[in-house]
């Protein structure tokens, strides 16, 4: 929460998408106030294009299958 009120994010797993990464990212600003994408080990563009778009986007080097919550934590506490 913030002085403002709670803050609504987005969630997005990502592994290999940079073909839809981009609408994915930008239909979820509309509607959220920070969007995370999680990119799990792909071994293309999604990370970085979700990053300039201006999702937070925690890298995985390897494919975990599903984000782990402390790394989630740690990159918003920040």
């Amino acid at each position: 929460m913030t002085e403002k009120g709670p803050v609504v994010a987005a969630c997005i797993p990502a592994f290999n998408e940079e073909a839809s990464i981009a609408r994915v990212v930008l239909m979820a600003e509309r509607y959220v106030d920070r969007v995370l994408v999680c990119d799990d080990g792909s071994t293309d563009m999604s990370g970085v294009i979700a990053e300039a778009l201006g999702a937070d986007v925690v890298l995985h080097e390897t494919n975990r299958v599903r984000p782990s919550i402390p790394t989630v934590r740690r990159v918003w506490s920040a």
